[in-house]
């Protein structure tokens, strides 16, 4: 398990979050911020990815074999099948909820769902088997600050739940421990090409390509995805103080609500571009040429051939342009 220095790590990263020189500092070296064109920022970026990789893995210190147990089982676990993942964009709700369930209870089709989806109103139709968590919104230390996203896991026993493997030590004690399996959710963005859940991972983290990592993982014939659009781009907003906020993009009743992510950003608007375009480029660079369907004709995701008219989607959604 991860063990007490890994506990001082995250506590430090509270600190320097709440720091005001050394906040600066972390956005300003982040891969997520946009280096300006300048070579040296550029290295400097791609150095603190591998420095902070190096000083988490200290950090953590050992039981990440013992963690990934369960992950190493599920390798291959849908082959002759297929995996549909259902993320949180709007584009979720075309998904024929029906034909799904009818799907998923026949043994053909495996569920992968992100975040908040219990929340949603096609969580009345669709158990999924697997959910995956890794915002520290969810994290375990965090429980009570999110009761009502546990309380929802809780009353759903058959979902198997996908998680860190650094929240084990806390997830040992909860009620969903037997269900649980876990990833490695450390980063090597920018030195790796790796989509296993089983390695550090070489993408930008967004729980939803996390999830397509994990999707993969199971080893199907084929991956629908949906929801996985990458649209809330769309609905940054710059106020008169040019503060930069998103409102709300997501699956009824799967969004946060408004957020205010300057904090985020040194240039603004910029930074908050840069990160989406790189996320974008992610999905081509390392997920594109394996079999993975887009479900959305109207996606903006272009790494993956997209169908019209499937039977996992609603016919009417198939008739309408995209919303998201």
């Amino acid at each position: 398990m991860a063990s007490d220095s890994w506990a001082r790590f995250e506590e430090s990263k509270e600190r320097v979050s709440n720091s005001e020189s050394l906040s600066y500092f972390e956005r300003y070296s982040s891969p997520h911020s946009h280096p300006g064109g300048a070579i040296w920022r550029t290295v400097l970026q791609k150095f603190r990815v591998l420095a902070l990789f190096l000083t988490r893995r200290i950090a953590q210190s050992s039981g990440k074999a013992e963690a990934l147990q369960g992950m190493r089982q599920l390798e291959g676990s849908a082959a002759g099948k297929e995996v549909l993942l259902l993320a949180s964009g709007p584009s979720a709700d075309k998904i024929n909820t029906r034909e799904v369930a009818t799907r998923q209870k026949a043994g053909e089709l495996v569920v992968v769902a992100t975040n908040y989806f219990l929340h949603s109103p096609l969580a009345k139709t669709i158990t999924p088997d697997f959910l995956v968590w890794s915002d520290s919104v969810f994290h375990p230390a965090k429980k009570t600050h999110n009761a009502e996203a546990w309380q929802r896991v809780e009353d759903t026993p058959s979902v198997r739940m996908v998680m860190p493997w650094t929240w084990r030590s806390i997830i040992t004690t909860m009620s969903v421990a037997e269900r649980t399996v876990y990833f490695d959710n450390d980063s090597l963005e920018g030195w790796s090409t790796n989509t296993s859940p089983l390695h550090p991972r070489g993408y930008q983290g967004s729980t939803g390509v996390k999830a397509l990592g994990f999707a993969l993982h199971l080893e199907p014939r084929q991956v629908f995805v949906i929801g996985l659009d990458l649209s809330y781009f769309q609905s940054f907003r710059v106020d008169s103080d040019n503060r930069v906020v998103r409102q709300p993009t997501h699956l009824q009743g799967t969004d946060s609500g408004i957020q205010d992510i300057t904090p985020h950003t040194i240039n603004g608007i910029a930074d908050s571009l840069y990160s989406t375009a790189n996320q974008f480029l992610s999905l081509r660079q390392h997920f594109s040429g394996h079999p993975i369907i887009n479900l959305d004709p109207d996606s903006l995701v272009d790494a993956f051939p997209k169908v019209i008219g499937h039977p996992l989607v609603k016919k009417s959604a198939a008739k309408k342009p995209s919303a998201s």
